[in-house]
C-alpha cells in the first residue's frame, strides 16, 4: 500500500517560499498544530465563524480599538476553537506584535507568524488551500483502500487476528482487543497484553472528525520494563449490547488523522465478525442447552439418535462424565463499581465470573446455566470400579476455583455438588440427580465453601429419600429417646457429649478435647448416660442403632429448618 502523507502542519507551512523571510513566534509544540482551513480575520467575532483549526491571516486592523482585556477574551476565545495559527502583518495598523498580544499568545496557546506587510495574503492563501485539497483527496483516496482491505477481510472471515494484525501494519503501532471486563481477547503483542495504572486522559483530541466513540488513558507496561505509554480506547459494539475494546498503544509513534481512518475501518469490521461470531455462539450455546437438558431428563433410552446433535458441539457420547452443580451462597445486594444493580443482574455478573473460572480450570467441560446454578459435565477418565483418582483431581481443581473466586468476592460461597461417574451419555440423568441431592444435603450442613461428592454422603442418601419426616422418628433407638425425654438442664449436654463419644470411638480423652472440658467431666457425664438410657456401650448393634439415630435426628432437624 501506498505511504500517504501525515496532516499539513505549521511546521510545513513555514517551509513554503513565501514565508521564508517570515518569523516564528511561539514555542516549537506550536509547530505540529494541524491545519484544517485558512481565512482572513475581517471583524472581532471571527471566532463564532471557525470550525476548527483554521489558520487566521490578519493586520490587527478589525481588532485595533479593543481594550487589552477584549484583546485578551478575543485570544481565549481563538484559543477555544484550537486555531492553529495567527499570521500577523506588520506595519499597516503596529510596527511590531504588541506585547500584550505576544503575552495572550504564550497564554492561550496561539504562535504567531509576523510577516511584512509587502507579503499579500492571497499568495499564502492558495498554496494552503491546494495543500488542504490535496489532503482531503490524499485522505480519501486512502479510505477507499483501507474499507476495500478490511471488507476483504470481512468477506474471507479472517477473524479478529487478522484484523488487528492488519491494523498495526498500517498505523505503525501495536493492537489489542479487550472484552468488557479487560481481559485480552486477542493482541499483536503479547508485551502489551497486561497493562495497570489506569488513567483516563481528558484533553481535547486534535482528531475531532471521527466517527466512533474513544478516549486516551494512560497506563504502565509491567512486561515493557515498566514503561508508561498512552492508549487511544476505541469502543467495538456486538450483539446485545455486548462491548469490546480496540485498544492502540503508541509505543512508536503518535496517531494521526490518517491513522484513525484505518481504526475506524477496523472497528467496523471487528463489529461485523464478532456480531457474526457471538450470534452463531448463541445460537450453538442454545442448541447445546437443548441436548443437555434432554440428557439430564433421561427422556431418550438410545444414543443413536442423539448423535447428530452431539457432533454439531463436539460432545463425545460415549465419554466420561461427572455432573457438577455450582451455587454461589451469599448476599448479592448492594452497590458494584458505583453502579446500583439489582441482585438478578449481580448474581448474573458473579455466575460469569465463576463460569469463566471453571472454564479456565476445565476446557472441554460442558457448561448450562439454569437460575441459580451452574451445571457442569465434567470429563473424567476412571481406569477401573476402585479407582479414586477422579474425585481428587476434581476437588484439586475445585479447591482452586473456590479460591481465586474468593479473591474476585470474599461475600459469596462457592457451594458444589458431585455425582458419581457416567459411562455414558445415557447416565447422565443419574449423575445430575446424585449432584442435586450432594449440592442440597451439603446446603444443611454448610453456610460456606463445600464440595462433597454423592458417595460422601453416607446413610444420609438413604434418610433423605423418605418424603414422610415422622417415619424417621420410629428408627430412633428407645434408649436415645430416653435421654431426650429426660428433663433436666444438663440434657443438652449429655447428648452432645453421646454424641461426641460415639464420634471418637468411644474415647475419653479425646471427646474431652473435642468439647473443651475436663476429661473427669466426660467420664462422669457417660456414666449418667448408661443411667438414664441403659445403653450397653460394649454391644456394637445397639452403638450402631444409637448413631444411626443421631443422623436421624440431624436430618429431622434440618429438613424442619428448610
Amino acid at each position: 500500500m501506498e505511504v500517504f502523507k501525515v496532516e499539513y502542519r505549521v511546521k510545513d507551512l513555514l517551509k513554503k517560499d513565501i514565508l521564508k523571510d517570515a518569523t516564528y513566534l511561539g514555542d516549537s509544540s506550536g509547530l505540529n498544530n494541524i491545519i484544517t482551513g485558512i481565512t482572513v480575520v475581517d471583524s472581532p467575532d471571527i471566532a463564532d465563524w471557525l470550525k476548527g483549526g483554521e489558520l487566521l491571516l490578519t493586520s490587527l486592523y478589525p481588532i485595533r480599538g479593543l481594550t487589552i482585556e477584549a484583546i485578551n477574551e478575543w485570544m481565549a476565545r481563538l484559543s477555544g476553537k484550537k486555531v492553529s495559527a495567527l499570521i500577523i502583518k506588520i506595519q499597516k495598523v503596529f510596527s511590531e506584535v504588541p506585547s500584550f498580544i505576544m503575552k495572550a499568545s504564550e497564554q492561550h496557546g496561539i504562535p504567531i507568524i509576523q510577516i511584512s506587510k509587502d507579503v499579500a495574503f492571497i499568495d499564502i492563501m492558495y498554496p494552503v488551500m491546494e495543500e488542504l485539497f490535496n489532503d482531503k483527496v490524499r485522505k480519501l483516496e486512502y479510505y477507499k483502500e483501507v474499507h476495500d482491505r478490511f471488507t476483504a477481510l470481512s468477506l474471507a472471515d479472517e477473524g479478529e487476528d487478522k484484523i488487528i494484525e492488519t491494523l498495526e501494519a498500517l498505523i505503525g503501532n501495536p493492537v489489542a482487543l479487550y472484552d468488557r471486563d479487560f481481559r485480552c481477547f486477542a493482541t499483536t503483542n503479547n508485551s502489551i497484553s497486561l497493562f495497570y495504572g489506569m488513567e483516563r486522559i481528558n484533553r481535547k483530541e486534535e482528531i475531532t472528525d471521527t466517527k466512533f466513540p474513544f478516549y486516551r488513558q494512560s497506563v504502565v507496561f509491567p512486561g515493557i520494563q515498566e514503561q508508561k505509554s498512552e492508549q487511544i480506547v476505541v469502543t467495538v459494539e456486538t450483539i446485545n449490547h455486548i462491548k469490546m475494546y480496540l485498544i492502540i498503544s503508541e509505543l512508536n509513534k503518535k496517531i494521526t488523522s490518517f491513522d484513525f481512518i484505518a481504526i475506524e475501518n477496523a472497528a467496523t469490521s471487528l463489529s461485523l465478525g464478532l456480531v457474526k461470531k457471538f450470534a452463531i455462539a448463541e445460537v450453538e450455546q442454545k442448541f447445546k442447552d437443548d441436548l443437555l437438558d434432554d440428557l439430564l431428563a433421561g427422556k431418550t433410552q438410545s444414543l443413536h439418535p442423539l448423535r447428530d446433535r452431539a457432533n454439531v458441539i463436539d460432545f463425545n457420547l460415549d465419554s466420561q462424565y461427572v455432573a457438577l452443580l455450582f451455587h454461589l451462597e451469599g448476599d448479592y445486594h448492594g452497590d458494584e463499581d458505583g453502579e446500583k444493580l439489582t441482585s438478578h443482574k449481580q448474581q448474573q455478573r458473579h455466575n460469569k465470573y465463576l463460569r469463566q473460572t471453571i472454564e479456565f480450570y476445565q476446557r472441554d467441560a460442558i457448561i448450562r446455566e439454569r437460575s441459580d446454578v451452574i451445571i457442569v459435565l465434567w470429563k473424567v477418565l476412571q481406569k477401573d470400579e476402585n479407582d479414586r483418582d477422579w474425585l481428587n483431581q476434581i476437588k484439586t481443581s475445585l479447591d482452586h476455583i473456590q479460591q481465586k473466586f474468593k479473591k474476585y468476592n470474599e461475600n459469596l460461597a462457592v457451594q458444589v455438588g458431585i455425582g458419581n461417574i457416567a459411562q455414558n451419555a445415557l447416565d447422565l440423568s443419574q449423575t445430575y440427580q446424585e449432584a442435586q441431592d450432594s449440592l442440597k444435603l451439603g446446603q444443611l450442613y454448610n453456610q460456606g465453601d463445600f464440595a462433597i461428592s454423592f458417595n460422601e454422603l453416607g446413610v444420609y442418601r438413604l434418610l433423605y429419600q423418605l418424603k414422610d419426616v415422622s417415619v424417621l422418628t420410629n428408627f430412633v433407638p428407645q434408649s436415645l429417646q430416653k435421654l431426650l425425654d429426660y428433663d433436666h438442664a444438663v440434657r443438652n449436654d449429655l447428648l452432645e457429649t453421646l454424641k461426641v463419644f460415639l464420634q471418637t470411638s468411644q474415647n475419653a480423652s479425646k471427646t474431652a478435647q473435642a468439647l473443651f472440658v475436663h476429661y473427669k467431666t466426660v467420664t462422669y457425664r457417660i456414666e449418667r448416660i448408661k443411667e438414664i438410657t441403659g445403653i450397653d456401650f460394649d454391644d456394637s448393634e445397639e452403638i450402631l442403632s444409637v448413631q444411626l439415630g443421631f443422623k436421624i435426628l440431624d436430618v429431622m432437624n434440618k429438613q424442619e429448618k428448610s
